[in-house]
């Protein structure tokens, strides 16, 4: 992971390099004759917003098929481009142009714990202040029996915690002696929290904060502290520092400022600002509500800032099932983005003998883009057997055996739906099995319906459950297996989207390996880091007993 995100940083500093030289580059294809010039795309990964804007405003692009996205990164750092839509070097042409920027890391997101008890402390602030954490404080210790200096533990249970979650790092204090006399207090008026907490570092004293309006003192600022400057403060004592958070907090309309202006507004009223992306009818990137929008705020309030993905995009079913196909679609999609998009479905049958049941007929709409809570009309096939041609007179046949109505049985247990289609004097038919968030397992998603006549048999199909998996079976496994196992469940509708990167581990034999599962999310996205092994300068990047290349790969690289 550091490697990764030192290989990412000299990225960001060669890109922004490079821009400099966006003024120079026209960013057009010459024109072959007769044939109009095209703005051709250049790579903005590691990029600003701003760098972006200079590149459409030299290139005379229009600023209306260009959209920003915002996604959480554990890798690109806050306001650099992590992607774009269209790769570099292709045309812009007709289609839009979509430019995902990083938030930064999730302030919720969960992080995996190291063992802290051979760091130091300046390690350990370090490593907490790399990945992210917002709110890490010391506090030291006496009379711990453990040598100054000595890491003691946090506040932590477990070897998880979200990276908003207030840490506070125990470190044993100096024992004082008689000729120990403390430490000379400050006079601190007018501090920032990180000249106090370097100065609570160095003398080995706690600190606890404190924050109050303030018309005179800027917010950020110390107000008071006690003790009074000049007084005498035992290592490992305790210390009260009060900031100033500016005048009263009021929440307001934040949708007419930009990102960089909410986050700012959030720091000048030390409110948190917690960005939250939704499907909605405004463009990709448009800021289009906060809660709360008006009122009282306390300090260290949270301030949630909705952003729009865009409307949503609709995919067309039609001769497709719906159980199978568009059911497992419609679920995904209600559960991106929080849940925002709350799609519903109209649903009428049709009787026809050249499709099974269950087929989608037609769909409404079934290409473009919807709004949240908007409806989606379908007309599925309930099959019908072909009339049967007219006998030849004959004898007086014998009067059809009366039919039975099956209903929908849908969230009935197997063993009660088969002992109710035993009950009509039907048989179950064709069993068929798909992953579901909604429907336990074992139980019925869905079944055919309408008339059939005695000793027929009647398809359905099962809830395997929940779709989950184990990371710990899969620690060390191959990513390669683990590939072929989620494609294997996606088939049955887990609807898994795989997210993997590579951890450089330094073990050969954790190469292509799986080190760690993280999800599936709610929206199906699971988040797998992968070993990656990487030789040392000393070591040679191949080994006499790979088969990495055989003969053929050989052959083709050797013909060019």
């Amino acid at each position: 992971m550091y490697m990764k995100k030192m290989q990412l940083l000299l990225k960001v500093i060669l890109t922004a390099a490079m821009t400099l030289v966006l003024a120079a580059c026209s960013g057009k294809k010459p024109s072959d004759a007769g044939k109009k010039d095209e703005t051709l795309l250049v790579n903005f990964e590691g990029m600003t917003k701003l760098e972006v804007e200079e590149w459409i405003n030299h290139n005379n692009v229009n600023r209306d098929k260009v959209f920003y996205a915002y996604d959480y990164s554990d890798t690109v750092p806050e306001g650099r481009i992590i992607s774009q839509s269209i790769a570099a070097g292709l045309p812009l042409g007709e289609e839009s142009l979509t430019i995902t920027i990083s938030n930064g890391v999730n302030p919720d997101e969960l992080v995996e714990l190291v063992d802290f008890s051979q760091l130091t402390l300046e390690e350990i602030q370090k490593w907490f202040q790399y990945q992210g954490f917002q709110n890490v404080k010391v506090e030291y210790v006496t009379d711990s029996g453990k040598p100054a200096g000595t890491y003691l533990g946090i506040n932590v249970e477990g070897n998880q915690a979200r990276r908003s979650q207030p840490i506070v790092i125990r470190i044993a204090a100096e024992k004082t002696s008689p000729a120990d006399t403390g430490v000379k207090m400050e006079n601190m008026s007018g501090w920032t929290r990180e000249q106090v907490e370097y100065w609570a570092n160095v003398n080995t004293v706690n600190c606890d904060y404190g924050y109050q309006k303030s018309s005179t003192v800027a917010a950020g600022k110390v107000i008071s502290f006690s003790p009074q400057a000049g007084s005498t403060v035992a290592r490992g004592g305790r210390i009260q520092v009060v900031f100033s958070i500016g005048d009263e907090i009021r929440a307001i309309d934040l949708t007419k400022m930009n990102r960089t202006q909410i986050e700012q507004w959030g720091k000048d009223n030390n409110v948190q600002i917690s960005w939250v992306q939704c499907w909605n009818s405004t463009p990709s990137g448009t800021i289009y509500y906060n809660q709360p929008n008006s009122g009282i705020m306390r300090p260290g309030d949270i301030m949630s800032v909705y952003t729009s993905v865009g409307p949503i995009p609709v995919k067309d079913y039609t001769g497709l099932s719906y159980q199978g196909n568009f059911l497992g679609w419609l679920n995904s999609i209600n559960t991106q983005y929080n849940s925002s998009a709350n799609l519903k479905v109209r649903i009428s049958e049709k009787e026809v003998s050249d499709k099974a049941s269950g087929t989608i007929l037609s769909q409404s709409p079934n290409k473009g883009m919807i709004n949240p809570n908007d409806t989606i009309t379908l007309v599925i096939a309930k099959y019908k057997a072909a009339p049967t041609p007219t006998p030849k007179p004959g004898p007086t046949p014998k009067p059809e055996p009366a039919t039975v109505t099956i209903p929908n049985m849908t969230g009935m247990s197997e063993y009660d739906f088969k002992r109710s289609l035993h009950a009509y004097g039907v048989w179950e038919g064709r069993r068929s099995e798909s992953y579901s968030k909604i429907i336990a397992k074992d139980y019925i998603l869905w079944n055919q319906t309408g008339e059939f006549y005695p000793e027929e048999t009647v398809n359905y199909e099962v809830s395997l459950g929940e779709f989950t998996i184990d990371p710990d079976e899969w620690y060390g496994v191959s990513y390669d297996r683990l590939e072929r196992y989620i494609n294997a469940a996606n088939k049955f509708g887990a609807g898994v989207e795989l997210h993997p990167s590579l951890i450089d581990t330094g073990d050969a034999s954790m190469n292509n390996c799986v080190l760690q599962i993280m999800g599936p999310e709610d929206d199906g996205a699971m988040y797998v880091r992968v070993g990656l092994y990487s030789p040392g300068d000393d070591e040679p990047w191949w080994s006499d007993d790979d088969d990495w290349l055989d003969d053929d790969d050989w052959d083709g690289i050797s013909n060019g």
